[in-house]
């Protein structure tokens, strides 16, 4: 079922014209400066692969104002979360995904606010990424404080298949609307 899933809604992603995932994606961002915490310092965000939702606008304007950034960086079957002082620090690695270089770059162990990447969100807040897992075990071991799962309106769906290990997100984004775990569990 998880499959099946993944994939459809995976085809339907690449479908997009890219002007839509930037509109979109604009969208997306000025919904995020709406609900961010107004205390929150450090922020991890995701380099967008096949047509995921782009913020890296956004990270660049919270760089811009002092915020601290941090991009993840794979390795093996972890993620590192590092921080980065510009955009220019990142560059192609696992699966040609922009990360941050680990020779200097700095690991972080406290993060205010996680964006979350995935395939599929449900009305919960749980979702389903590509089937690697480094984002659940990455949320079960780092101290976070707010997780937002981020994606376009059509990823959405009522409920999606999960297991006890799968972490979900505390507000899921999209172009269209916010959910919020608390208003659903």
């Amino acid at each position: 079922m998880k499959s099946l899933l993944r994939e459809e809604i995976k085809k339907k992603r690449l479908l997009l014209p890219e002007n839509e995932v930037k509109a979109k994606s604009i969208k997306i961002v000025k919904k995020l400066w709406e609900i961010i915490p107004k205390e929150a310092e450090i922020f991890m965000f995701y380099a967008p692969f096949k047509k995921e939702v782009d913020l890296l606008p956004f990270a660049r304007k919270l760089l811009s104002i002092g915020k601290r950034v941090v991009f993840p960086r794979v390795s093996e079957k972890d993620i590192i979360p590092l921080e980065i002082f510009s955009l220019k620090d990142l560059s192609p690695g696992y699966l040609s995904i922009l990360e941050p270089p680990l020779e200097y770059s700095r690991v972080i162990k406290k993060i205010d606010v996680v964006f979350v990447p995935g395939i599929v969100f449900d009305l919960h807040c749980f979702r389903i990424g590509y089937g690697g897992g480094f984002y659940d075990r990455f949320l079960a071991k780092q101290k976070v404080r707010t997780k937002i799962g981020i994606c376009f309106d059509f990823q959405i769906v009522e409920r999606v298949p999960h297991d006890p290990f799968d972490i979900p997100m505390d507000v899921v984004v999209s172009e269209k609307r916010e959910i919020r775990r608390n208003e659903w569990s």
